[in-house]
């Protein structure tokens, strides 16, 4: 029995080419990948295995697009692990051609009715250390799917004698969201959410363009220091806000000093209600859009931080659906120009002696597409990319340098946000704006570093 495509599924029916049957072949969508680092000496048939046994066991990676159209679950995909050694090229250039071979796996295409949905590529770059690029299609899987499946195929590389038990199941998980009685009236909000107009925002030296002809071609990472971080928990504290929850309020503040309406963002957040949802593999989270708080004039910023986390928190779920549903293509690229994803940082696994952890920065930056082959092009005019610690968040602005010149800006005035939050939640929120249009014309006039994303 089949069920009826979920969530990102959606936007994949409507970006693929199609064959005579109506069935999707290829996602212009990129393939979600996650890399890791593996350090110590491991056994790499053993890690293999493990890999292996781990995915028979996501019924969703089994899943085939049937007419209809629904997903129907399959039996006996393979999960192809390819395996390179790099630890003999010289070290000069070692990093690059680890990159060149992580970049073939991760930006191959792959027929969606034939072809594997899940892979691997395990990369040797000494005797005791490699790195392991985790892909799948990203209509089956989101950051909660390839955390959790390294968890367990890291359980299942200790304890090889026990075959690992399969992951909850995602076709039940869909099956009981489509009995939900919340269908309705999740419905009617995020229609009428979604019927709201996107207004221009006029970042200081830049122009806003039409959605096609925005790409964000530049990236700077932010790189928060110590007093950042306990600023950051601190207005957390104040507020009751979450981690996500905050930096959605203070992109949402930043937008606002350069716009003449409350603008939307387009975010992602867990769309695993129950315990057990927790840990079902599949592309679960939900691309929504940010939904101001009633207008009614705030005392302080941190009650206006408070209301928009509120208005956001008590926002329905989209119950399976994705944001396609309540205007197609065009309504979601519209919204899709300001971006802010905030993903959990990933944990470290013990491998026997070994270990395997989220991989560093230059090893990521390492991975590009092949010759003559490109990734999808973002139509971002901001795209804030943030993987959350509690410790110390890891921040990344991805812009178009022609609506929003450079990044530089955009960090300072959310250093200074969170500052303020801080050390003077009751400041009044227009004085807050006037601050911190100050604070990001000041970094304006900085010499600029962005490099090409």
């Amino acid at each position: 029995m089949g069920v009826a495509p979920y969530g990102a599924q959606r936007e994949l029916l409507l970006l693929s080419d199609a064959d005579g049957a109506g069935l999707p072949r290829h996602n212009p969508m990129p393939r979600a990948w996650t890399l890791w680092h593996v350090r110590g000496e491991v056994d790499v048939p053993r890690l293999v295995a493990a890999l292996r046994a781990v995915a028979a066991g996501n019924d969703v990676w089994q899943a085939r697009f049937a007419p209809g159209p629904e997903l129907v679950c399959g039996t006996g995909q393979p999960f192809p692990v390819t395996t390179v050694d790099c630890a003999d090229v010289p070290a000069d250039r070692r990093l690059a051609a680890a990159g060149a071979a992580l970049g073939d796996a991760v930006y191959a295409p792959i027929d969606l009715r034939r072809d594997p949905l899940a892979g691997a590529c395990l990369v040797r770059l000494a005797p005791d250390e490699h790195a392991l690029a985790l892909v799948v299609d990203h209509g089956f899987a989101d950051h909660a799917t390839h955390t959790r499946f390294v968890r367990r195929a890291a359980a299942a590389y200790e304890h090889p004698e026990h075959p690992p038990p399969p992951a909850p199941s995602f076709f039940a998980h869909v099956a009981e969201v489509a009995a939900d009685p919340r269908r309705p009236a999740s419905r009617e909000f995020w229609a009428e959410a979604m019927s709201r107009e996107v207004p221009a925002v006029a970042f200081p030296g830049g122009r806003w363009k039409p959605w096609r002809d925005t790409t964000a071609t530049a990236a700077w990472p932010l790189r928060l220091d110590g007093d950042t971080a306990g600023a950051i928990r601190r207005g957390r504290q104040l507020t009751g806000a979450t981690g996500s929850g905050l930096l959605l309020a203070a992109l949402s503040f930043l937008l606002g000093l350069w716009a003449e309406a409350d603008v939307p963002v387009l975010y992602a957040r867990g769309g695993r209600w129950t315990r057990e949802s927790l840990e079902v593999p599949g592309a679960l989270h939900e691309a929504v859009v940010s939904v101001p708080p009633d207008t009614v004039p705030s005392a302080s910023l941190a009650d206006w931080v408070r209301g928009l986390a509120a208005a956001n928190a008590a926002a329905p779920p989209l119950l399976g659906r994705w944001l396609t549903d309540f205007g197609g293509i065009e309504a979601l690229r519209e919204r899709r120009r300001l971006v802010l994803n905030v993903v959990a940082a990933e944990r470290t696994y013990p491998l026997g002696v070994a270990t395997i952890g989220p991989a560093g920065r230059p090893l990521r930056d390492a991975v590009r597409p092949p010759a003559g082959r490109r990734g999808f092009p973002a139509h971002n005019a901001l795209h804030l990319a943030v993987t959350w610690s509690a410790e110390r968040p890891e921040l990344t602005v991805h812009h178009d340098p022609e609506v929003l010149p450079a990044a530089e800006p955009v960090g300072a005035a959310l250093v200074r946000f969170f500052a303020l939050l801080a050390e003077r939640p009751d400041i009044e929120p227009g004085r807050a704006a006037d601050l911190l249009r100050a604070t990001w014309l000041r970094a304006a006039d900085a010499p600029t570093g962005a490099t090409p994303a």
